[in-house]
């Protein structure tokens, strides 16, 4: 039903754009012309007075590079985000239009339109890409599945806001802990670590973007010692009889409250990690850091890496939190929002049932 919908909506705007009575919106006649993640070359408005951010990451990478106040239309993960509305509380009269699923085609056009942010799953989903056409809104693909993607990802978004400048100050942050996380990891002997991804058996794959930043902290990231993985698309799961046997002597989760559940739940109760109380909660502030849409991780890389090696990593992870958001946002961190971060637990709102068009 869900399917017929979007299509219905496809097949309304395009038979409007015909017959000359769609709202549709007017592409640009003189803007800025950008070549994004899909290869796609797209002019786009000079001045974007109003900005749909479709994808995960879009929405905090274009706050962050100074429009968030312009995003009139975005996607769920956005809109949970406690911080994010903390920092740019305009962002809580965003209207959700995506979320998991299709696009409300319609609520962007109401919206007044003049940018779309989307990702690649969106753009090579075929109904949805018609649905996007026949907008007539200028989009830009944004999307990685690499840090040297992710840097081209930031750099095409710097560009399309003309805010090169400010993305390329958040690419050398990043680079600064990726560089700082290797020369630590150089001295150091590696401890086998597992990465509870979204649910407590979901971890990591070889060359997955999670796999790719953990990484640099020169651990042994068990779950890539072996071919017993059960791929779901891009989503990779394993059982608990396998990290038993893989037998990691430290844990990291990057959904709130997994730690709690592994450290308790009986089941997982004869890991030397779980009876040493080593399960851990990546912080999560704007994103879950470090997760394949984060814009956190660097933030992430440091967390582990002082998590890691705290007698000997010079790291104060409470001053690198107030650094990151001030210099990138603007935002006066207290140490009430600090101590949630690092907990983790109440920075997204419970998720929304998807709805169909």
């Amino acid at each position: 039903m869900k399917r017929m919908t979007s299509l219905a909506l496809v097949c309304l705007l395009l038979l409007c754009v015909l017959c000359g009575c769609s709202p549709k919106a007017q592409p640009p006649t003189d803007g800025i012309t950008v070549t994004d993640c899909a290869d796609r070359t797209v002019t786009v408005p000079a001045d974007p007075q109003s900005i749909c951010a479709l994808s995960p990451f879009s929405g905090p990478m274009v706050t962050l590079l100074g429009f968030g106040e312009r995003i009139t239309t975005t996607c769920n993960n956005s809109a949970r985000s406690l911080l994010l509305a903390e920092i740019c509380p305009q962002i809580k009269n965003a209207v959700v239009v995506k979320n998991s699923g299709s696009v409300n085609g319609e609520e962007v056009l109401a919206k007044g339109t003049d940018l779309m942010f989307a990702d690649r799953g969106v753009y090579e989903n075929e109904a949805e890409r018609a649905k996007l056409d026949a907008l007539g809104i200028p989009y830009v693909v944004v999307d990685f599945e690499t840090i040297d993607e992710q840097f081209r990802a930031v750099r095409v978004l710097g560009e399309a806001l003309q805010q090169s400048e400010k993305a390329e100050q958040y690419i050398r942050w990043f680079q600064s802990a990726l560089d700082r996380a290797d020369e630590k990891a150089k001295t150091e002997t590696p401890v086998r670590l597992y990465h509870a991804v979204n649910e407590a058996v979901r971890t990591d794959y070889k060359d997955s973007y999670c796999a790719e930043w953990i990484a640099h902290t020169g651990v042994t990231n068990v779950s890539l010692e072996s071919g017993a993985l059960n791929m779901e698309g891009n989503k990779a799961f394993t059982t608990l009889e396998q990290i038993y046997a893989w037998n990691p002597d430290l844990i990291i989760c990057n959904e709130a409250q997994v730690d709690d559940y592994i450290l308790s739940d009986e089941k997982w109760v004869g890991l030397s990690a779980v009876q040493q109380g080593r399960v851990y909660q990546i912080p999560i502030g704007i994103t879950r850091m470090g997760h394949p849409t984060s814009l956190e991780t660097p933030l992430a890389l440091l967390w582990l890496t002082k998590l890691l090696y705290p007698d000997t990593f010079d790291l104060d992870f409470d001053k690198e939190l107030r650094d990151f958001y001030n210099t990138f946002f603007g935002f006066t961190l207290s140490d009430e929002w600090i101590a949630a971060i690092k907990d983790g637990s109440e920075m997204r709102t419970p998720k929304t049932q998807e709805k169909s068009e």
